[in-house]
């Protein structure tokens, strides 16, 4: 018997894996760190995963573009915190973007990812990494806030830019999607 495959599920496959390849390269090699903070636009393929291909495919390409970009250029140690985190964030930005992405869905999807994944969830993680404690916790949390909250700006900005309803690049995207 000839099993039949389903040409959507298989699109998604391959643009998953384009994305994964994306994400490395923008984590990974087209970034600015300063110590314990990055500025990178990886969350850019994420967005994208989660606004067209849903939530298990945002968080697959946020959990293996975090994990396979460890392996080929890592930062540091690797510390399985710090792929959660980016697991968390393609789950928030998946169940509130996918299909349904505007201005204040973006805002709140990256409200929640920057203060409660990148804010708090990798502020513990770097803590526990350099074994620093409580103290380290707070001295490292001040540190962070003003650049997360610069970085929310952004993204929400090219988010918002990228995947609205109206924006012309969305139009773009639509066009070249299976139904």
């Amino acid at each position: 018997m000839k099993k039949s495959f389903n040409r959507s599920y298989l699109f998604k496959i391959i643009l998953t894996s384009i994305l994964v390849a994306m994400n490395i390269i923008l984590e990974r090699f087209l970034t600015y760190s300063v110590w314990n903070n990055t500025v990178s636009f990886g969350f850019i393929t994420v967005a994208f995963a989660a606004c067209y291909l849903g939530t298990p495919y945002a968080m697959a390409v946020a959990g293996l573009g975090d994990f396979i970009g460890a392996l080929i250029k890592p930062f540091g140690p690797y510390y399985p915190g710090f792929t959660l985190t980016n697991i968390l964030v393609g789950l928030c930005f998946g169940l509130l973007l996918y299909k349904k992405a505007n201005v204040i869905r973006i805002t709140i999807a990256t409200v929640l990812n920057k203060s409660l994944c990148s804010l708090a969830l990798n502020t513990i993680w770097i803590s526990i990494l350099y074994r620093g404690g409580i103290t380290a916790f707070w001295a490292v949390l001040i540190t962070r806030v003003p650049f997360i909250a610069v970085m929310a700006v952004v993204e929400i900005v090219l988010i918002s830019i990228l995947f609205t309803k109206n924006s012309k690049i969305n139009h773009l995207i639509l066009k070249t999607m299976p139904h």
